[in-house]
């Protein structure tokens, strides 16, 4: 799929159908932004969208995937399994760019709970050692176990997203 090519079929499409930016995005629920980018060729639709779009300009998903109309009666079957192959390889980037981002989304937040932890427990072991506070000894303990927790968590997920891969 050439992403300039599809996209400049996506903008002959909709203004031959008298359509803006703006109500196209509407119909699909997204940004008018989106349109703008698919449009100028700079990316091009998720997977999830390509059927709704199509339907939405009122052209074939195969149409839409080549970026120029097609006669009904000369599709081939080598040009629709191609397309087919290339809508698969479409979602199984998708996938992986999710997959991706949810990992990394993940390690961030392991990282942050981790960093909150140790600080609270730092801060419970210094004010009961150096300031000679009144936290009681079950604060600092509890402290630690939550700690002791969030690393056993981060470690048991991080093993079984390994063992998955």
């Amino acid at each position: 799929m050439d992403a300039a090519k599809t996209g400049a079929f996506i903008a002959a499409i909709r203004r031959e159908r008298n359509m803006t930016q703006a109500e196209l995005a509407a119909v699909l629920h997204v940004t008018d932004k989106a349109v703008s980018k698919w449009e100028r060729g700079a990316g091009l639709p998720d997977i999830n969208l390509i059927e709704p779009l199509a339907a939405a300009l009122d052209v074939s998903v195969l149409e839409l995937m080549q970026g120029r109309r097609i006669a009904a009666e000369t599709v081939c079957r080598a040009e629709a399994a191609e397309m087919l192959t290339d809508v698969l390889g479409m979602a199984k980037h998708a996938r992986a760019d999710r997959r991706s981002r949810l990992k990394h989304a993940d390690r961030f937040l392991s990282g942050l709970l981790e960093s909150i932890g140790l600080l609270f427990l730092l801060c419970s072991v210094y004010c009961r050692m150096q300031l000679h506070t009144g936290i009681p000894l079950w604060g600092t303990i509890s402290t630690l176990v939550l700690v002791a927790a969030i690393l056993l968590a981060k470690f048991a997920l991080h093993r079984s997203s390994d063992i998955r891969s």
